[in-house]
């Protein structure tokens, strides 16, 4: 038992130990980690009931399936959080784990893409540093391409380009800051030594239960070639990635071969045949001198 308690206090997932009857089960122990994601200390949890956190939620329900229910810390936004639960058969009385998970973030980044375009999205720690990155296009600009593991646990800074940084940490400082959404346009880093690009991004702030900032979610809505003129080659990088197209896929859509497609892509073919650039054009909604001057 003194092993399971280490392990369970030093976990990083939000966790409760459930005590009593599946109609009232009471809070009987906690982690750290769940402490901080509810904003209320030990001695406030100890002996209060599930249903007082988490109105509606029985543990009979998260048994059967993880549920997302609203919690309301210290701060007027509420927090999303996924609730699963399963008894334990440790103890002679009823025994529940109860795990949490704040998806308030990948829950507006599902918004998000509801209603626009999204490019890219992701998450960022409160330091900076990725945790979550999904649809990247930036890594689409270079060959071969990146994966998003690459920028995972890297600070968002070391994408964006010198010159903006400071305007992009002071923009985020003050989005968290009044507690609202913010909207940027920036440069990136120059990528595959040929182009830098302009995104377009809409982030906004979490927080923990205590109020404190946790992290941001973003999305890119569009991203552009920061100057012109620049490589056929690039420009053809960049719009597949603004349409979240692979070379594979766009060869299935217009039966241009992979091959060919790569080679414009790498350059080694600079300008295809009228056709072909007719095809590709139009499989990418841009007219072909958009592309190939």
């Amino acid at each position: 038992m003194p092993v399971f308690k280490t392990i369970f206090d030093t976990m990083d997932t939000p966790m409760a130990l459930l005590k009593g009857g599946a109609a009232r089960p009471l809070f009987d122990r906690v982690n750290e980690a769940f402490v901080q994601l509810v904003g209320l200390s030990r001695q406030e949890l100890d002996g209060n009931a599930l249903a007082a956190l988490f109105p509606g939620c029985r543990v009979e329900e998260l048994s059967e399936g993880a549920r997302v229910a609203p919690l309301q810390g210290r701060h007027e936004q509420p927090t999303r959080i996924k609730l699963s639960c399963r008894k334990l058969d440790i103890a002679v009385d009823s025994v529940w784990l109860l795990t949490a998970e704040d998806v308030s973030a990948a829950q507006w980044i599902e918004r998000q893409s509801s209603a626009q375009p999204v490019l890219m999205s992701g998450i960022v720690e409160a330091n900076y540093v990725i945790s979550r990155l999904e649809k990247t296009p930036l890594a689409a600009v270079q060959d071969p391409p990146l994966q998003e593991l690459e920028y995972l646990q890297k600070s968002i800074l070391s994408i964006i380009h010198p010159d903006e940084q400071e305007r992009t940490i002071a923009a985020i400082q003050e989005a968290a800051r009044f507690r609202r959404s913010g909207h940027l346009t920036i440069r990136t880093k120059r990528l595959a030594d040929a182009v830098d690009l302009e995104i377009r991004l809409l982030f906004h702030p979490f927080y923990d239960g205590s109020g404190e900032l946790k992290q941001y979610a973003f999305v890119v809505t569009d991203l552009r070639p920061n100057a012109e003129p620049i490589d056929p080659a690039v420009k053809l990088k960049i719009v597949m990635a603004r349409c979240n197209m692979s070379a594979q896929q766009l060869s299935e859509t217009t039966g241009i071969s992979v091959q060919t497609i790569s080679k414009l892509r790498n350059g080694k073919i600079r300008k295809p045949q009228r056709l072909t650039a007719e095809l590709i054009a139009t499989e990418l909604g841009v007219k072909p001198q958009e592309i190939w001057s």
